[in-house]
């Protein structure tokens, strides 16, 4: 009986994530473009799908921060997976996780990292190609192949640093990548470090793939960006430094004040 109940127990897991996934993939082919706000503990979640967001995303340098590591895969991928965990447990929206560069080189720790991710309910991660082209290549077929093996769905946002990095040429090189990307079985396309509104429009005609931004201070209107042809806009680690920001002028109120009005 109890093999039995634990047989019952991961099939509906299986049948939730993929019923999520099925959610968050057609939530990037509608007319209006999906609104990610990015979430650091089960709290920040929580408060998120009460504001009635239809999904949400973590951003790695807010979680990192907030137990305080510096971003870049310092964290340990043992204690970013209880966030994650924790952050599922009290939410009932698609969940898509910042995987960084994967918290692991070697193919089979990296596809290791996918399958504890998708038991406890992730559907979508972004991968990021900081190390090149060809080893995200093979980073991202890696995963692609290990999802068909297995029959199991994963949303894959192809995360490009070009721009971000400065690299010569960066639009031709960004277009190249997409392709190459879209060609490898990628599901959207996250470019980083664009504020300009021609580049965003030359970049989604030339892509199958649905484009995935950061709100900016240069591009901040969800209007625009959205006749950009934008399908995705997240808010990355700012909601979180804005949340902190409010925070840091409670706590500094108080102390020049001599009052706790400022937390009423």
């Amino acid at each position: 009986m109890k093999d039995q109940d634990e047989t019952t127990r991961v099939t509906g897991n299986a049948t939730t994530q993929l019923n999520d996934y099925k959610k968050f993939h057609a939530l990037h082919h509608q007319a209006k473009p999906l609104i990610l706000a990015n979430a650091w503990n089960a709290k920040s979640a929580q408060l998120i799908e009460q504001n009635g967001y239809d999904a949400v995303a973590t951003s790695s340098g807010a979680i990192a921060d907030s137990l305080g590591y510096e971003d870049g895969e310092k964290i340990p991928f043992v204690e970013l997976l209880y966030m994650l965990q924790r952050i599922k447990s009290r939410t009932t929206i698609p969940l898509s996780v910042d995987l960084e560069r994967g918290y692991a080189d070697d193919l089979n720790a990296l596809t290791s990292n996918i399958q504890k991710l998708i038991d406890i309910g992730v559907v979508g991660i972004n991968l990021e190609d900081r190390q090149g082209e060809e080893i995200y290549l093979k980073k991202l077929s890696s995963i692609k192949n290990y999802l068909e093996k297995t029959s199991q769905k994963l949303f894959i946002n192809a995360r490009t640093d070009v721009f971000l990095m400065k690299l010569p040429s960066p639009l031709e090189t960004t277009l190249r990548r997409a392709k190459r990307y879209a060609d490898a079985g990628a599901d959207g396309l996250f470019v980083t470090a664009v504020a300009d509104a021609t580049i965003l429009k030359e970049i989604t005609a030339a892509t199958p793939l649905p484009v995935n931004v950061v709100g900016t201070p240069q591009l901040s209107s969800i209007e625009t960006l959205t006749e950009c042809g934008i399908k995705r806009i997240s808010m990355a680690v700012f909601l979180y430094r804005a949340t902190y920001h409010q925070l840091e002028n409670v706590v500094k109120n108080i102390g020049t004040q001599h009052s706790f009005a400022p937390l009423f």
